[in-house]
């Protein structure tokens, strides 16, 4: 019986997304599932779409222009559901006929995680080799959400729960098309500080935004995580 891995980081799942949608995935579908349902839905993914198949397989698969599918899943701490993602890409297949895809090229239909994050194409900078990359950033509704605490905290006198809100924003997942986003929240932070205290003395800033790196796999057998 297929026993998919579980990702239990959900900055590593991100990682795996985004390299699946680089390599041609970009036909998608998601949702939740309890984890006592959990092995019954990967079964049935397998033996419809073969979301088992191995690299080998699956870049035969493409060759022949044959649909390939992969499917991801993430546990959530004190969450009795885990999340997954059903990703394809273009060609003949029964993943085409039997399921609801939308396109992650289609700025209506990105993948996302939950509401906070969403996959989607960048112009990178000629001095960094130019072109398109797939990177995260905040969704509208998230970032909008950062907006309003970082100017909320700035109304308030005591720098500390600034110097909270600046932490927990630098923890945020560090792809390129975030780091953008909270450049701008740093830069709103810095205005709306100065505007209210007269000047940045008591205002905390970390040296540098961070980076994500390229992160190990931190899965788990669906199997282990339901015993």
């Amino acid at each position: 019986m297929y026993d998919p891995l579980v990702h239990l980081h959900k900055t590593v799942l991100m990682q795996r997304l985004l390299d699946a949608v680089s390599r041609g995935y970009h036909w998608h579908t998601s949702g939740t599932v309890p984890l006592c349902k959990a092995q019954n839905l990967a079964k049935k993914f397998a033996d419809r779409y073969d979301v088992h198949k191995s690299a080998n397989q699956r870049a035969y698969d493409k060759r022949k222009r044959k649909a390939s599918a992969r499917l991801f899943m993430l546990n959530v701490p004190n969450s009795s559901d885990l999340y997954w993602w059903l990703l394809a890409t273009g060609g003949n297949g029964a993943i085409h006929d039997n399921e609801k895809l939308r396109c992650a090229l289609d700025s209506r239909s990105r993948i996302r995680t939950e509401n906070d994050y969403e996959l989607v194409r960048r112009t990178r900078l000629s001095t960094k080799g130019g072109g398109t990359v797939w990177s995260w950033r905040m969704t509208s509704e998230c970032y909008y959400q950062w907006r309003e605490r970082c100017i909320s905290s700035c109304r308030r006198r005591e720098s500390f729960v600034i110097t909270q809100t600046i932490g927990s924003l630098y923890r945020t997942p560090g792809f390129s098309g975030t780091r953008e986003q909270v450049g701008k929240l740093i830069a709103l932070v810095r205005a709306e500080w100065r505007r209210r205290h007269g000047n940045l003395d008591a205002l905390e800033l970390p040296p540098a935004l961070p980076y994500v790196e390229r992160l190990a796999n931190t899965a788990v057998l669906l199997s282990m995580l339901r015993k």
